[in-house]
């Protein structure tokens, strides 16, 4: 019997071993093949604004207009899945149904936060693109850049859409006020009033400056080009305190809204200068030292007396005869000093003088009471004079009546003290205190009750610059008359000027100073909120952040509502937010405390005038929108342009989601292939004799 072509059938009989093995590697690598969901319809969030701006612009039956324009431009195309929200100062997710109940009452327009909070909302899923409808009057005080750019980043295009172009518009408004931050009394103050136009190009418009209802000045104003145009004002204001303030502009003829012709804002005047008096016991060096960098001061106002004859002094001729006059106890302990914001006391015995105890319970009042403050200084006279007086009360330390007139180191023991501090780091600060000239007197003494010593003596340990609140007011004692060396023999001689402008600035309570301050715009419109920071620092001026703090918002129909405090992310900051909903006067207080320690309090106030943003501002802001639009590549539309076409909308992602997947390798088929091809490959090996 002839067998066939072993060659060939060897070579076919490999062929289908090889199949076999490539066969047996892809079912032990157990393929896969996933099937994905096609997308043709991109998915789109649309953002409806129905604050009270929109109704402003549009008007009742206008409005409806644009509701109709979105229901039957959107639900009504293929081209987009659309989810739709409104929106004002807070995102609602609503139904298509429910657009055309929709009204335009929202408080606020927060476009930013808006897209903020969309950004969250779909964190995971699908989202293609933004469309949104509104005129772009963003009233809440946000950064815009951040969250643009997360969008333009993400690859998310925001169409904006617009009730109608600045074109189309007819309105005067007041866009913003600029004022100083700091405005003292009888010092001019520049404003800055940035006024927006529309549909007056060619005209002349006036412009008021309004005190209550005084006109202060006016100002003509050409409108050359629509958009914003600035207007500069002077003032001086006459009294300290809150002053009421308003811009006006006339109503003119076809304006859309009447209510943004109107904005009113609040000054809170400071004194122009801090009002000193110093009175002296005897001419000194100390006096010539300390006296020339108060009047050097620009911020201070200086009264000094200097006594050059005491009443025991026994002079030959009548006091008629002579050029000195005598001290004048009366006015001063009895009218002019409640004038002054200091009283500083330097070497001075009040028992040589006609001071009777109600004029030493007036000083004492003056700082406790009135909320003013004492600097005292012990010089040849020790401060143990004003034993069993109203002014011992005051004292921050218990002094003997030995004075020590040897030489000595001042040591700081609170270089982080607002007063003492020289340099910005406790380093250098350290360094320019252990380089400061020795000092030659001090009145022996111990601290006082709740007193705060900032510096000692070197050996002896007495304190030298003692501090301490009393009552609403502050005390500092010096118990040197020889701290004007300080000035002499350092390597900065201006050392000596900080150290007194910074303790003229803790006596008074300046903000750069307190423990405890509370900052907070001077005016606001009804429905804002209300932002508040609060620094606590402790006696020795460094940052506390577990501290207990306590606010509390006395509403202008005198209710009082205790407000949750936060910490911020900087040491010693904290904040807070207060929802205005009544126009007048806030009043805010806070406490401060570090576990049971007092560490201070302040107090604020603020303006809320009963005009909201919403009414304020009803213009187009179409710049906004426009670049809202073009930082995210998306498109600008006015309203009765806006189509889903004309966006040319598309998915970022045209496969997405698995649908489900097929395990090739578990398929019958497979496995039945297998056993063909080793079975033919046996037939063969047999029949060609290989077997």
């Amino acid at each position: 019997m002839t067998k066939g072509n072993p060659c060939g059938m060897k070579k076919i009989s490999y062929l289908l071993r090889i199949t076999a093995f490539i066969l047996i590697i892809f079912l032990i690598i157990q393929p896969k093949k996933k099937i994905y969901r096609v997308r043709n319809t991109p998915t789109v969030a649309v953002l409806i604004d129905y604050s009270q701006s929109m109704q402003n612009i549009f008007g009742k039956n206008n409005f409806s207009k644009l509701k109709k324009k979105i229901i039957s431009e959107i639900p009504e195309s293929s081209k987009i899945n659309p989810v739709f929200f409104k929106f004002s100062e807070e995102l609602n997710n609503i139904s298509a149904d429910e657009i055309e109940k929709l009204t335009a009452k929202g408080l606020r327009t927060d476009i930013i936060g808006t897209l903020e909070k969309i950004n969250k909302e779909f964190l995971g899923k699908e989202l293609d693109a933004v469309i949104l409808f509104s005129d772009g009057n963003q009233n809440v005080e946000k950064s815009a850049d951040e969250v643009i750019k997360e969008f333009s980043e993400l690859d998310i295009p925001v169409i904006a859409v617009v009730p109608q172009t600045a074109l189309s518009q007819k309105n005067i408004s007041i866009k913003k006020i600029d004022v100083p931050d700091v405005v003292f009394r009888n010092v001019r103050v520049g404003l800055s009033v940035k006024i927006n136009t529309y549909g007056f190009v060619g005209k002349k418009i006036s412009v008021y400056l309004k005190s209550e209802n005084t006109v202060l000045q006016s100002k003509s104003l050409d409108i050359v080009n629509s958009g914003n145009t600035n207007v500069d004002f002077d003032i001086t204001p006459q009294i300290a305190g809150q002053i009421n303030y308003s811009i006006e502009i006339p109503t003119y003829s076809g304006e859309q809204n009447i209510y943004d012709n109107k904005k009113k804002f609040v000054l809170d005047v400071e004194p122009e200068k801090i009002r000193v008096l110093y009175l002296c016991g005897q001419p000194s060096f100390n006096y010539s030292f300390l006296r020339n960098t108060l009047k050097n001061d620009p911020n201070i106002e200086l009264v000094s007396f200097v006594i050059l004859r005491n009443p025991e002094n026994i002079v030959p001729v009548s006091d008629s005869e002579l050029s000195l006059i005598p001290f004048p106890v009366e006015d001063i302990f009895s009218k002019e000093i409640f004038n002054f914001d200091l009283l500083i006391l330097d070497n001075f015995n009040y028992s040589r003088f006609p001071i009777s105890y109600q004029h030493l319970t007036n000083i004492k009042n003056f700082i406790t009471v009135n909320g003013k403050s004492l600097l005292i200084i012990s010089g040849e006279i020790p401060l143990s004079v004003y034993q069993n007086t109203p002014v011992a009360e005051l004292l921050p330390v218990i002094p003997a009546p030995e004075i020590i007139s040897k030489k000595f180191r001042l040591i700081a023991l609170s270089g982080e003290h607002g007063i003492l501090k020289l340099a910005g780091d406790e380093s250098s600060n350290n360094y320019i205190w252990k380089g400061m000239p020795e000092l030659d007197s001090i009145n022996v003494s111990s601290i006082g009750e709740k007193s705060v010593v900032l510096a000692k003596g070197e050996k002896s340990n007495y304190p030298v610059i003692t501090i301490a609140e009393k009552g609403k007011g502050r005390v500092m004692c010096i118990t040197t008359s020889s701290l004007w060396r300080l000035a002499l023999g350092s390597e900065n001689p201006y050392n000596y000027v900080r150290i007194i402008g910074q303790s003229v600035k803790w006596l008074t309570n300046a903000a750069s100073i307190k423990q405890v301050v509370i900052f907070a715009k001077k005016s606001y419109n009804i429905n804002d909120t209300a932002s508040l920071k609060i620094h606590v620092k402790d006696e020795y001026f460094k940052p506390v952040s577990n501290a207990s703090v306590q606010l509390e918002v006395a509403s202008p129909d005198g209710l009082k509502e205790g407000i949750e405090v936060f910490p911020e992310m900087e040491s010693g900051e904290y904040g807070a937010s207060v929802e205005l909903h009544s126009s007048g006067e806030y009043k805010i207080y806070v406490i401060a405390y570090d576990k049971k320690r007092f560490l201070g309090s302040d107090k604020n106030s603020f303006t809320v005038f009963n005009v909201s943003r919403e009414s304020e501002d009803t213009n187009i802001n179409e710049q906004f929108m426009k670049e809202i639009a073009d930082k995210t590549a998306g498109k600008f539309f006015a309203v009765d342009n806006f189509n889903v076409e004309k966006s040319d909308i598309k998915p970022k992602i045209r496969k997405s989601d698995v649908l489900y997947e097929i395990n090739i390798w578990d398929k019958a088929p497979i496995y039945f292939i297998l056993i063909f091809l080793f079975a033919v490959e046996w037939f063969l090996r047999r029949k060609s004799g290989l077997l």
